[in-house]
């Protein structure tokens, strides 16, 4: 009998979630909707069985599910990877909410809600930064600096800080200089900042999260970067911070963390970034020592690819090339034609990830045999050289 109960509550559990999916298709912001994404809506009963009153409670659940789904997605529609949030248009979409460059970082709205850009470099000497010097010398410390709400709506007129998607920035964090080369192998200096962000759909709670901005040299993506150089500089510091900005449980109806907590974890997140430099100088040595004893994944690439089973070869759908996977996380890119494009290391669930955002999928069979042949064919043109 109890097995029946459950599975009549499980029936009306998927009618509702089938539902939530059919609003998610035809909402403007429905393809930012991740599978992992958990609504949480009231749920009021009457013991009753009034007509009247189911009527009523159907149509309050419907409208409940309604804002809550516009909470979330609108949050998610502010916050977009390597992009502000512009006031006047209402969205991070527009032209004007993307950085000019890998050097720029937000330094605060104009009067009528438009981004403002400047480069990291003239922003500490505007403000007359007493580690301006730091910043510019060779194999310098990298050096982050806090701007608080007040500094980045200065300019702000009050007509434009109220907005539909209840958007506020609550403080940035901005680091510098990044050095990472460009697709040619040339050093570059990039600026990263973070930004602590919240939204609040009518009637709903607020949400917070955390924005990321970036851009790599000469405009390539970040993932690219990233397949070239492994590892972004700031990773570590992303991760740890969107881990705490998760846990954020606003107390009351307003759903406001308080200001002192925000700038508590802007403060850690300053000193993970410049702490993650020293580190890294730490490092240097032992990646060297690595290198002269071969410890690197491109060695291994094609012993990996030789020994791969069907599973560990993967398509990455948009950049159109197959990935290899090994041990120890080591991921080998080649080209269709069969050449190495490169090899890095993934952190743990990168893999899992990609997949499940449909970035990778697996190679097909007549696809795994081909890249085999046409790298066997490389190689061989390589040992004849």
């Amino acid at each position: 009998m109890r097995d029946q109960d459950d599975d009549r509550v499980r029936e009306a559990l998927l009618l509702l979630a089938e539902e939530l999916r059919r609003r998610v298709e035809r909402h403007p912001h429905g393809y930012l909707a991740g599978g992992h994404e958990v609504l949480e809506l009231p749920l009021r009963l009457a013991l009753a069985r009034d007509p009247a009153r189911l009527t009523a409670a159907a149509t309050e659940l419907s409208a409940e599910l309604t804002r809550g789904l516009d909470g979330l997605l609108g949050h998610r529609a502010v916050l977009r990877p390597g992009r502000v949030f512009c006031l006047r248009c209402g969205t991070a979409e527009c032209d004007h909410a993307e950085l000019p460059s890998p050097r720029d970082t937000f330094t605060g709205y104009g009067p009528s809600g438009l981004p403002r850009f400047q480069d990291f470099g003239q922003w500490l000497l505007a403000g007359r930064d007493p580690r301006l010097d730091a910043l510019f010398a060779p194999n310098g410390p990298t050096v982050a600096v806090i701007a608080t709400p007040a500094e980045l709506h200065q300019d702000l007129l009050p007509a434009y800080r109220d907005n539909a998607a209840g958007f506020v920035l609550h403080g940035q964090v901005t680091a510098g200089w990044f050095r990472l080369p460009d697709a040619a192998g040339v050093l570059q200096s990039l600026a990263v900042t973070f930004q602590i962000v919240s939204s609040r759909a009518p009637r709903g709670r607020r949400r917070y999260g955390l924005g990321v901005l970036a851009m790599a040299p000469g405009g390539e993506s970040l993932e690219r970067l990233a397949d070239r150089v492994g590892e972004l500089p700031w990773s570590s510091s992303a991760r740890w911070a969107q881990s705490v900005v998760a846990t954020f449980s606003p107390a009351g109806k307003s759903g406001e963390v308080p200001a002192s907590r925000i700038e508590g974890v802007l403060g850690a997140i300053a000193r993970r970034l410049e702490k993650g430099h020293r580190a890294r100088d730490r490092r240097t040595q032992h990646a060297e020592e690595r290198h002269q004893t071969g410890d690197r994944p491109t060695r291994m690439a094609y012993a990996d690819l030789a020994r791969a089973r069907d599973e560990s070869l993967l398509f990455d759908v948009r950049k159109k090339t197959f990935v290899v996977l090994g041990e120890r996380g080591r991921a080998h890119v080649f080209s269709p034609q069969g050449k190495l494009v490169t090899s890095v290391r993934y952190p743990a669930g990168t893999t899992e990830k990609r997949r499940e955002r449909g970035l990778w999928r697996l190679a097909a069979a007549d696809e795994i045999r081909a890249l085999r042949e046409r790298v066997e064919g490389s190689q061989a043109v390589e040992g004849r050289g």
